[in-house]
C-alpha cells in the first residue's frame, strides 16, 4: 500500500505545494526541493524498470513536486 502511495503524483505534488506555501523563497525552500528530487531518483531506482502501465504515473510525480512547489511560492507571495 505505502508502494502505491509515494509514488502518487498527488503525494509528492501536496508536498511541493506545502514547502512552497509555508516557506516561500528561502534557502531551506530550495534544500528541501533539492533533497525531495533526490529522494524522488533514489526512488525510481528502486521501482526499478517502469512497464507501460505504471510509467507515466511514476515519472510524473517529480514534475507535479516540482509545479506544485511553484504554485505554493506564488500563493505565499499573494498572501504574504
Amino acid at each position: 500500500m505505502i508502494n502505491r502511495d509515494i509514488y502518487s503524483p498527488f503525494i509528492w505534488a501536496s508536498i511541493g505545494f506545502v514547502v512552497g506555501l509555508a516557506l516561500g523563497v528561502s534557502t531551506v525552500s530550495v534544500w528541501i526541493l533539492a533533497i525531495g528530487f533526490f529522494a524522488f531518483l533514489i526512488w525510481l531506482n528502486y521501482l526499478g524498470q517502469a512497464n507501460e502501465n505504471s510509467e507515466g504515473w511514476r515519472f510524473s510525480a517529480g514534475p507535479a513536486f516540482m509545479m506544485s512547489w511553484i504554485l505554493g511560492i506564488l500563493i505565499n507571495s499573494l498572501i504574504n
